[in-house]
């Protein structure tokens, strides 16, 4: 059972339009507890191993080209594993959502992270009370060459950012606040991006 506190599918529309869904709280929930556990063998994904649906830039706007009827769903849920490859999902020619977890919305001001680099389990971040949506910040996952890049946030928060960029990886408050709960990718840029700011201060 992939959700592990007492949450549901939500009709958003209301906030998101586009008949947009999203996954609402349904009871309290404590900072630091697990809320959803990738159900392996029914992920929306193959397994990072699998070189399967692990495609380029180009091969993903090739595929939406190709699949236009499937197009914004494979942009929507299409995320970055590094610079130039993307994971897509395995059931984009459907448009099938096997797990939930692809229906936790953007904010700027999230609830839920990441327990691990490879983003399987989600953990709450701060306190979560009943009636509240389940959200996490794209910047998580991804960065500037998302396929994301321009959307426009309906988050509602009062620090919205309004267009979504995926330059947060670079700044210094971002990272503190939400670089444990990234995935690899964006760790991954953290850290090279410490290390060559080190080395240019060595030949400075």
């Amino acid at each position: 059972m992939p959700f592990l506190k007492k949450m549901e599918v939500q009709d958003l529309s209301s906030k998101y339009g586009q008949k947009q869904r999203g996954v609402v709280a349904l009871e309290p929930i404590r900072a630091g507890e697990p809320v959803f556990t990738c159900d392996l063998p029914n992920c929306n994904y193959y397994r990072l191993e699998d070189p399967t649906n692990k495609l380029k830039k180009a091969q993903v706007l090739a595929l939406m080209e190709a699949y236009p009827e499937a197009a914004e769903y494979i942009r929507y849920y299409t995320y970055m594993l590094d610079d130039d490859l993307f994971d897509v999902p395995r059931h984009y020619k459907t448009q099938e959502t096997t797990e939930d977890c692809l229906l936790f919305n953007h904010s700027c001001n999230p609830n839920c992270g990441f327990g691990g680099d490879e983003e399987e389990l989600v953990i709450a971040i701060r306190d979560i009370q009943p009636g509240e949506e389940m959200t996490y910040h794209y910047g998580l996952m991804d960065s500037e060459n998302s396929l994301w890049t321009g959307l426009v946030c309906k988050c509602g928060e009062k620090n919205c950012e309004g267009e979504l960029k995926f330059d947060w990886w670079r700044e210094p408050k971002w990272q503190a606040k939400y670089e444990k709960y990234a995935g690899a990718h964006i760790k991954r840029k953290i850290r090279n991006l410490r290390e060559e700011q080190k080395n240019n201060q060595g030949t400075s």
